[in-house]
């Protein structure tokens, strides 16, 4: 059966309460500090991580923009290296035109020269056929006959040195 017993009570108050002053004063307090120490730096890290996120976010921007500008700049390099190598295209057809066109005017020369050389060549057989016609013009009586076949052969010579001439070409 369960009685009461006021002394057995008021022992166990007086222990209850000297253990209650003895956990305050020597665990709760020190327990309070250490909880208020944990609790100010757990808010001390999330404000730091707080913090980091912000700046890592700043990083993240300056990154971008970065990427951005040289993102810029490669287009930029890109388009001006298109821009030189259609400048040094004109440039090279404008040498090489200018090249082919001195070539032409060189061949033209020589073709010219060749031409007046030939022309010359022309000139001399044409004389020397002259003579030896009128050699045999002034030997010989002309009549007409003579004369078709004179002028015929004359033709012929002439025809025969120009093919002689050619084929040497």
């Amino acid at each position: 059966m369960i009685s009461f017993d006021g002394g057995l009570f008021f022992w166990s108050l007086v222990t209850f309460g000297a253990l209650l002053f003895v956990l305050a004063r020597y665990a709760f307090k020190p327990l309070g500090k250490l909880l208020s120490a944990r609790e100010e730096s757990i808010r001390k890290a999330l404000a730091d991580a707080h913090d980091a996120h912000e700046k890592a976010r700043q990083v993240q921007q300056e990154n971008q923009k970065a990427l951005n500008d040289v993102r810029e700049e490669a287009g930029r390099i890109i388009s001006e290296g298109h821009n030189v190598v259609e400048k040094m295209k004109h440039e090279t057809r404008d040498r090489a035109k200018a090249e082919a066109d001195e070539i032409v005017k060189q061949a033209r020369k020589e073709i010219d020269r060749e031409l007046q050389r030939r022309l010359e060549d022309l000139k001399g057989t044409v004389a020397n056929l002259s003579v030896r016609i009128s050699r045999q013009v002034l030997r010989e009586q002309l009549d007409e006959d003579r004369h078709q076949q004179l002028a015929e052969d004359f033709v012929d010579r002439l025809k025969k040195t120009q093919t002689r001439t050619s084929r040497e070409q």
